[in-house]
């Protein structure tokens, strides 16, 4: 597709130990030293834009591409660097509204959008009080606690659970496969998680056809019986959903790791819990749920800032660094839950903006209440250094937040 000479910028090694621990040093050295640069992830060269205002660029610009399945001739014979790097998942698991562009994008995303809407949720607050008040009851407090697994990663996979309709005796199952495929430390692992994500999907899919209820991976189904949506479609949809619906886990594990590293900014919050949704807000920006968002693929040249990036690339837009672009925010690496940072990019931006984008600011709000209001003094078990985060490109998690509550 590009007869163009190679790139002559260099492959630049991003992913390292110390990314891992903290990638906002690196990401700000991108941003000060040019506009896109390419770095190598899962085999693949790609492009990763840091500044806010490409960010937003490139997330609006209807020209570029999220349909790999269908470009994957071009991506592999232009882009692939490391064969050995690359995981192997079924194709099916790529033909989500993620992955898809212009009409085919909005007619997935119209099948599922009236149950993001705000009675919807408004109906479901009720709900995710009452797990997060079962959750806490639950948790010790004479002993040292993972907040991630006692309290963080179960409220929003129990709400998440229910919106969906997902089986009773899977909920354990499927927040660990989607954990292995996006966070994975090995190939292996990450191909593993997704044949038994994508078999567990036409699991549900015939279950949906046998019981059907009022959630929303029965009206998938429904919509796939009257020719609304293809079966590849179907299953990746269902895949996309057990996937992205558990993103509230990063935000309320990252915001009380935030707070906590924060003392200041904790007893401001306490002394005013009504200034929760900036909170939030001020946590999205300053700890991106996504280092980066998922690529995109460019079938001509496209200026980004003082770069050409080629025709036939990939592109990265990094959410993490451009929410800590000086140009946009006033000193970025302060946190500050007086700011009010609007714009900021912690849900994607554009048409593919994450859909369930309000149904995890009101789950994160509520369980940072519940458990701030419960718990008056709530303190690292260890240092700060010793918090550990999962591997990965793309998502910002933390691996486990073990702390004392009083």
């Amino acid at each position: 597709m590009n007869d163009e000479p190679p790139i002559p910028i260099p492959v630049v090694k991003l992913i390292t130990r110390d990314f891992m621990r903290d990638p906002y040093p690196a990401l700000a050295a991108l941003r000060a030293t040019r506009a896109a640069a390419p770095v190598e992830n899962n085999g693949f060269r790609m492009w990763v834009v840091t500044r806010y205002d490409d960010a937003r660029m490139v997330l609006t610009d209807p020209t570029l591409q999220r349909d790999l399945v269908k470009n994957r001739h071009e991506v592999v014979k232009q882009n692939l660097v490391r064969p050995d790097r690359r995981p192997k998942l079924p194709r099916e698991l790529r033909r989500s509204m993620l992955d898809q562009d212009g009409a085919d994008h909005r007619r997935l995303r119209t099948l599922v959008s009236k149950f993001f809407s705000p009675g919807r949720l408004a109906a479901l607050r009720p709900k995710i009080e009452r797990v997060a008040d079962d959750l806490l009851d639950r948790i010790p407090t004479s002993r040292p606690v993972d907040l991630v697994q006692e309290y963080a990663r179960p409220l929003p996979t129990v709400c998440l659970a229910d919106l969906l309709g997902v089986p009773t005796e899977a909920r354990d199952r499927f927040p660990a496969w989607e954990t292995a495929i996006l966070t994975a430390p090995t190939i292996e692992e990450v191909e593993d998680a997704g044949r038994q994500l994508y078999a567990f999907a036409y699991r549900v899919i015939e279950l949906k056809r046998a019981e059907p209820r009022d959630d929303l991976f029965t009206e998938l189904v429904r919509a796939g019986q009257d020719g609304k949506l293809h079966e590849a479609e179907l299953v990746s949809m269902i895949t996309l959903l057990l996937i992205a619906g558990l993103e509230p886990t990063t935000a309320i594990g990252s915001g009380v790791l935030t707070l906590l590293r924060h003392p200041g900014q904790l007893a401001a919050l306490r002394a005013d819990l009504t200034r929760l949704p900036d909170c939030v807000d001020e946590v999205l920006r300053y700890e991106t749920p996504f280092r980066m968002l998922t690529p995109r693929f460019v079938d001509h040249p496209i200026q980004v800032g003082d770069v050409t990036i080629p025709a036939g690339e990939l592109i990265l837009v990094s959410t993490g660094a451009a929410n800590r672009d000086p140009n946009r925010f006033e000193d970025p690496d302060t946190f500050d839950i007086a700011r009010c940072p609007k714009g900021h990019l912690g849900f994607s931006h554009g048409s593919h903006r994450c859909l369930g984008a309000e149904l995890g600011r009101l789950e994160t709000v509520i369980a940072l209440h519940k458990l701030l209001a419960r718990f008056p003094d709530i303190r690292l078990a260890g240092v700060p250094e010793d918090v550990q985060w999962r591997p990965g490109m793309f998502m910002r998690r933390l691996d486990s937040l073990p702390v004392i509550l009083r």
